[in-house]
């Protein structure tokens, strides 16, 4: 549909709206008993409602009452609002010979009183007044000191519409307009933003919402110039009612207004991204403003630390870069069970090197066996086969050092096992020796008390020992009777057979 067809059926359809609503668009006021004398002491009033979008024109085609300084006596008042539009009494001629008005009143309102009064006597017999009312079309658009729309305002019989320049959109409450400037977003590394029709005057009543997105790694850094900035100044209160605010992860920035840009001119967001808002209210005509961004990579601290050298040497390390750390001699760096002389670690996006807990630490230098092994801890063990006996760390001097021995290292010994299948028995300088494996541990049955005939029982066969004349192992006997009994049972009388 034509826009312009569009319009007239609006207007049209307001138009039946309103007389479908049952309000008159004129009528007719008489007083008491016209063309009759008025009675005395009269007190009455009409309300007086047309439709909306229409203007009330009430006019006199006849006036007689009683004239009297400033209407004391006798009078007819006209009020809109509240606000006396005007008061009348005494006789009035026609305006002219063409037209039988004699006193007419306009309001741009669709509601209007008339009051008339009369004191207590009408001695001259004055006929009153007869008036009428006819809805009159109102120009919204010229006729009210506030202007109903933000920028074109359009009239029609009953109403008004509001319009908006190229570019800019209609508010839901259909009297201002404002630009659609949200949802832009700048990746690229470097950049310029403005606000609309930058360095011509921004537009009202607007909200602008930038973004800048940049590589994880990088942050955000704004320059301004002071000349690129015209901001409406604040308030009164100090408040600024237009204002450009910039909110990264970290921070709010502003709000900033008024003439020259009042912030620092290089802002570092320490930020990826950071989101760029400008506000605008209904009053005001200033250029606006203009900024420049750019990426900078996150830089990474420079921490050499003891007894290290950091390749390539530079003043300033940022993501990305990329650093060989050697250990000085006599130094290593250990990861795990495994050893080296160097690593490498990188700058990060979040501004933190990768492997930031490795550190050259003095090599100790194994000088025993290959029976020592590194723990997980950072201690060594010095270990046999089967188990291990004795526990050294390596001290800060790069030597090993063990709470009991110091910096002794103590020799090696197989250890074995003593389980429930064993006896261990002897004294100082009474035990078995060399030679005496598989003989017998003989001992006197308590339960026997002939002392002339001793009864004796093995209790343990001879297996080994660490040295003669201390102790020794022996096999316990008795762990092992019902292997014994069973075999002597499988072996009886088998000499006999033979």
């Amino acid at each position: 549909m034509d826009a312009s067809l569009e319009t007239w059926c609006i207007a049209l359809f307001s138009v039946f709206t309103w007389v479908n609503a049952g309000l008159p668009m004129y009528g007719e006021i008489l007083s008491p008993n016209y063309p009759q004398a008025y009675p005395n002491e009269v007190d009455t009033s009409w309300h007086i409602e047309v439709p909306d979008g229409f203007g009330v024109h009430l006019y006199f085609t006849h006036l007689d009452l009683e004239l009297s300084e400033n209407c004391e006596y006798d009078f007819v008042q006209i009020l809109s609002g509240g606000i006396q539009e005007g008061k009348l009494c005494g006789q009035r001629p026609r305006k002219s010979a063409d037209s039988p008005i004699v006193a007419e009143f306009r309001v741009p309102y669709n509601k209007l009183q008339v009051t008339f009064k009369s004191d207590f006597s009408n001695e001259e017999r004055f006929t009153g007044f007869a008036a009428y009312y006819v809805a009159e079309d109102v120009d919204e658009c010229t006729e009210f000191l506030d202007v109903p729309c933000s920028h074109f305002c359009n009239n029609f019989i009953g109403g008004y519409f509001c319009s908006c320049p190229p570019e800019y959109f209609l508010y839901d409450d259909m009297k201002n307009c404002g630009v659609n400037c949200t949802g832009d977003v700048f990746t690229a590394l470097e950049g310029e933003i403005t606000s609309p029709n930058y360095p011509s005057p921004y537009p009202e009543n607007s909200r602008c919402e930038y973004r800048i997105e940049l590589e994880e790694g990088f942050q955000v850094v704004v320059t301004m110039r002071r000349d690129d900035f015209d901001v409406e100044p604040a308030d009164a209160d100090g408040s600024c009612q237009d204002n450009l605010v910039f909110v990264s992860r970290k921070q709010q920035y502003g709000p900033y207004c008024g003439h020259g840009f009042p912030g620092p001119l290089v802002i570092e967001t320490g930020s990826n991204t950071l989101d760029v808002i400008f506000q605008t209210d209904l009053t005001g005509e200033s250029k606006g403003w203009k900024l420049r961004y750019h990426g900078d990579p996150i830089p990474c601290p420079k921490e050499v630390k003891a007894n290290s050298i950091w390749e390539p040497e530079k003043a300033k390390y940022v993501f990305k870069d990329v650093v060989k750390i050697s250990c000085v001699d006599g130094f290593e760096i250990v990861q795990g069970s495994v050893g080296s002389t160097f690593f490498y670690s990188s700058c990060q996006s979040d501004g933190r090197w990768s492997s930031p807990d490795l550190e050259c630490q003095r090599t100790c230098l194994l000088k025993a066996s290959a029976l020592m092994t590194f723990s997980p801890k950072g201690n060594w063990k010095k270990k046999h086969k089967k188990r291990s006996l004795c526990l050294y760390r390596c001290s800060g001097n790069g030597s090993w050092v063990n709470e009991v021995l110091g910096a002794e290292l103590p020799e090696c010994v197989p250890a074995y096992a003593f389980t429930d299948n064993m006896i261990c028995a002897g004294e100082r300088g009474v035990d078995s020796c060399q030679g005496d494996s598989g003989g017998a541990l003989a001992v006197r049955d308590p339960q026997h008390r002939d002392d002339d005939h001793p009864r004796f029982y093995v209790a343990g066969l001879v297996s080994w020992g660490t040295k003669c004349g201390t102790y020794g192992v022996y096999t316990k006997v008795s762990r092992y009777l019902d292997w014994i009994l069973k075999t002597m049972r499988e072996n009886d009388g088998a000499d006999d057979d033979q």
